[in-house]
């Protein structure tokens, strides 16, 4: 018992063993006196190395913090749990960060019971930090170019291991391999790599098959139930061209493309990509039908920080009936550009993030399309968790610019509501209105101009619940400054195996109505 104490820092434990099948007992047993004394001090901490080795510039701060907490036990309760921690932590991380010739060749606690006091002598040597070497293809080797596109460390860097885990999950998103393996083989190092200090990279590759699928189910308040079917080639050739289509089936809306993608500097996000597709949108006042052919080129973001830039031009022939008019028919040839940028601290469940997006594309009656039209839209969304309070704010623009709103085909034009917009009213069911001159009724017929804002505030009440507040509001309109509609109301999220799942109820405010409905939905919310 003496000796488990001792974990605990005391070394001047007793125990006494006291009424030992005693007939007092109801039952033979033991009374134990236990007498903890003061706590072992540790009054000397010796560190014995290569100093001048932890004053290099590429020492890691994780190597000075555990030398710092070894010294700090000076003066303090011995405590082994975190001393037998801390021998771990620092063999753990010279091998994270290419120390891989590392040697603890003392590690000594030396106590003394007559003065209760402990010393600790360490001496070990970190030898000299290692460098990435070359990339060595183990079996498959296709697509050489690509995998080294997304390395993110140069050769003669120096390694590290988080990077080589950052390296193995970049290769998987590009999509062209199933099976990745990526390891520093310290023991297959030649003599000349041990002598410059120079670790070989393995690389384990299984391309993926001919064609993938991927099939998914979902729901939410405004779309229903919804599936989604996507098909890819992944290896048109070993370039690393790639084929793919999308199919998408909801009650209000179906989505079908087929896409080329040419891979440039990087796969993930700097590439070259050909479209066309067909989307039908069936809505209680909007009907359309449109077809697009599309070419753009995306120059990829060089780090978290930094801005995705896409540039392209869109062909977009679209039938509609907006509100209870006639059928209509736009043709549009669009240029432009976008400005996108998504950070987060994960892919499930995200406690931090941020989404920010600027798109502006015109076209002229002169060059193919029916009408001249400028079209700015700007989006931003701010997820920030502090302990158990989670915040989350986002904010939309759009302006529309044009000689011919009448032509203008109502996939472009605004309207707010929904669980992306404004909660409280149904998907796209605010906007501009007229009363219609034949009918009497109201007649919903787009925007030139949108702004909604909304805040959100979450407390996580257990791991897998959280409860929200939020206040939406926004306006779809001809005009700048008209009143807008509001939504608030409370929310549950459940983070759910497979995502969170949010459901709220809401209440809609507008100079018409007031509203009341129920938003659901599934994802990350980035």
């Amino acid at each position: 018992m003496t000796t488990a104490i001792r974990a605990y820092s005391y070394y001047q434990a007793t125990v006494v063993l006291n009424n030992f099948n005693k007939k007092s007992f109801d039952n033979d047993g033991v009374q134990i006196l236990l007498t903890l004394g003061p706590k072992l001090i540790v009054n000397e901490v010796v560190l014995e190395y290569d100093r001048s080795a932890a004053q290099q510039a590429h020492f890691p701060s994780e190597l000075k913090d555990i030398m710092k907490s070894l010294e700090a036990f000076e003066g303090k309760p011995l405590e082994q749990s975190k001393y037998d921690g801390l021998k771990t932590k620092i063999q753990s991380f010279a091998l994270i960060f290419g120390y891989f010739d590392f040697v603890l060749d003392k590690s000594e606690v030396q106590v003394s019971l007559a003065e209760n006091q402990a010393s600790i002598y360490w001496k070990f040597n970190f030898g000299s930090r290692y460098r990435f070497g070359n990339l060595e293809y183990i079996g498959e080797n296709r697509g050489m170019e690509l995998v080294e596109a997304v390395k993110p460390f140069l050769s003669n860097d120096y390694f590290d291991q988080q990077k080589v885990s950052e390296f193995t999950q970049l290769i998987r998103q590009t999509s062209y391999y199933d099976n990745v393996i990526v390891r520093a083989n310290v023991n297959a190092m030649s003599s000349e790599q041990r002598v410059g200090k120079i670790v070989p990279i393995e690389v384990l590759l299984t391309a993926k098959p001919k064609d993938t699928y991927q099939f998914g189910i979902g729901a939410s308040t405004d779309s229903g139930p919804r599936v989604t079917v996507n098909w890819k080639r992944p290896w048109v050739n070993l370039r690393g061209h790639s084929l793919s289509s999308e199919l998408y089936i909801s009650g209000p809306k179906k989505n079908v493309a087929l896409g080329y993608t040419v891979p440039m500097a990087n796969p993930l996000n700097d590439f070259f990509k050909v479209q066309m597709g067909y989307q039908e949108v069936n809505e209680e006042q909007r009907n359309s039908q449109t077809y697009t052919l599309a070419a753009q080129r995306q120059l990829g973001a060089k780090n978290k920080n930094d801005w995705d830039k896409i540039v392209f031009l869109r062909y977009e022939y679209e039938n509609f009936i907006q509100g209870i008019d006639e059928e209509q028919s736009t043709q549009l040839l669009l240029p432009g550009f976008t400005f996108n940028r998504v950070r987060k601290d994960g892919e499930l469940f995200v406690n931090w993030g941020d989404r920010q997006q600027l798109t502006v594309e015109a076209a002229s009656d002169s060059v193919i399309s029916d009408l001249n039209i400028l079209r700015v839209t700007a989006r931003t969304k701010w997820i920030r968790s502090f302990g158990k309070h989670r915040y989350i704010m986002r904010g939309d623009a759009g302006a529309i610019v044009t000689n011919d709103f009448e032509q203008v085909p109502s996939s472009l034009r605004f309207f707010v509501g929904g669980d992306q917009s404004v909660r409280g009213f149904g998907l796209n069911k605010v906007s501009e209105e007229r009363i219609d001159n034949r009918t009497g009724l109201d007649e919903l017929l787009g925007a030139q101009f949108l702004v909604v804002a909304s805040v959100e505030y979450a407390y996580q009440v257990s791991n897998d619940w959280r409860l929200a507040v939020f206040v939406d509001a926004g306006s779809a309109n001809n005009e700048i400054g008209k009143s807008p509609i509001y939504g608030t109301g409370l929310g549950v999220h459940w983070l759910s195996p497979i995502g969170t799942i949010r459901l709220y109820f809401a209440r809609g405010f507008s100079d018409k109505e007031n509203t009341k409905r129920l938003h659901f939905s599934i994802g990350p919310g980035i």
